[in-house]
C-alpha cells in the first residue's frame, strides 16, 4: 500500500489530493463514445490558481481551438468533487496516447490529466508522466446528464 508521501513523491509534491476523488458529468450517453482510450483535460485554473470566469472561458476557448487543428474527436465533461460543489469544465479527448495526453495538459498549464483506457481511470502527473489507478470511469461518471450553463463553480 503507498504511503501519502510515496505518492506525494511519485505524483508529485504538489498534487491535490482532491483530484483523487474525482466524478465527472457528461451529457452523451456511454454508448456514443467511440474511443476505447481517451484523456480528459480542462484549461481552467492552470497550475492549480483559481481563475475569474472570464480567463477560463477564453482558456476553454484555446483549449477548443488546439482540439479543432489537432482534429481530435472530443466530447464535452465536467470534472468535480462527488457533491459537485467544484467543478470545472473539461474535454474528453482521444489524444491517442498518453503522452500526446500529457503534452496537451502542459500546453494549458495543468498540473495533471485523467487517461481512461477502457473503464480503467487514471491520474496521471503532468509534470513527471507518473500515473495512480483510480479505478472504474463509469463507477465516477454520470451519462446523459444536462451540463447546463458554462462556469466554473469554486471551492
Amino acid at each position: 500500500m503507498d504511503t501519502q508521501s510515496d505518492l506525494g513523491h511519485r505524483l508529485g509534491k504538489f498534487m491535490n489530493p482532491a483530484y483523487r476523488t474525482v466524478r465527472f458529468q457528461c451529457a452523451i450517453r456511454l454508448e456514443e463514445i467511440i474511443h476505447p482510450c481517451f484523456t480528459v483535460v480542462t484549461a481552467c485554473n492552470p497550475g492549480d490558481l483559481v481563475c475569474s470566469e472570464t480567463v477560463n472561458q477564453q482558456a476553454d476557448k484555446g483549449l477548443v481551438a488546439d482540439l479543432n487543428y489537432r482534429g481530435w474527436w472530443r466530447f464535452r465533461i465536467v470534472g468535480g468533487s462527488p457533491d459537485f460543489q467544484h467543478q470545472e469544465p473539461g474535454w474528453a479527448v482521444a489524444t491517442g496516447s498518453v503522452a500526446e495526453a500529457i503534452a496537451l495538459g502542459r500546453r494549458w498549464g495543468q498540473v495533471a490529466v485523467y487517461w481512461v483506457d477502457q473503464d480503467s481511470l487514471s491520474l496521471v502527473d503532468c509534470q513527471n508522466g507518473n500515473a495512480e489507478a483510480l479505478g472504474s470511469w463509469r463507477a465516477r461518471t454520470r451519462f446523459n446528464q444536462p451540463l447546463g450553463p458554462w462556469c466554473v463553480v469554486p471551492e
